[in-house]
């Protein structure tokens, strides 16, 4: 499958990976594994505990930029997306309230924009939506897992 070719015909358009803020790589492989480093929303999402500051439709909207972002990372260290055979992994923290416990429906923006691009089951991540808590922080930070064809 041309995966980039599917993206266009979707209306998936990939910003320009985001600049690391630290020591680190976009992503990295090794063998036919490759990891994105942990990203997070447009900087033009607004930041906040979803359940207090963001809706989960919000938070779902934040997720998919995430989603958008890992990709850019892979497609820059890449050159392309068209070698991903399928998406492995997938793990979010969610920025949460306290008592928000609804973390899944919010990484659902994430692994849903996946699955319309790779399919079931190729697109579906095994997962984990983890709760977080820091006030005036992204909505979330996530990263993905993906085979490689040989």
């Amino acid at each position: 499958m041309n995966v980039e070719e599917k993206m266009k015909e979707l209306g998936i358009e990939l910003p320009e990976a985001p600049a690391p803020k630290g020591n680190y790589i976009g992503a990295k492989w090794a063998g036919n594994i490759a990891f994105s480093c942990g990203q997070g929303p447009f900087s033009s999402t607004k930041r906040g505990m979803v359940g207090k500051d963001l809706t989960v439709e919000e938070g779902y909207q934040a997720a998919r930029e995430t989603g958008l972002n890992c990709l850019a990372q892979l497609k820059a260290q890449l050159g392309s997306l068209n070698g991903i055979k399928q998406i492995l992994q997938v793990i979010g923290f969610i920025n949460s309230a306290e008592g928000f416990m609804d973390q899944p429906a919010v990484l659902n923006g994430f692994t849903d924009l996946l699955v319309s691009i790779w399919g079931d089951p190729q697109g579906k991540p095994a997962r984990a939506a983890y709760p977080a808590h820091h006030p005036g922080w992204i909505a979330l930070e996530a990263w993905m897992v993906v085979e490689l064809e040989e």
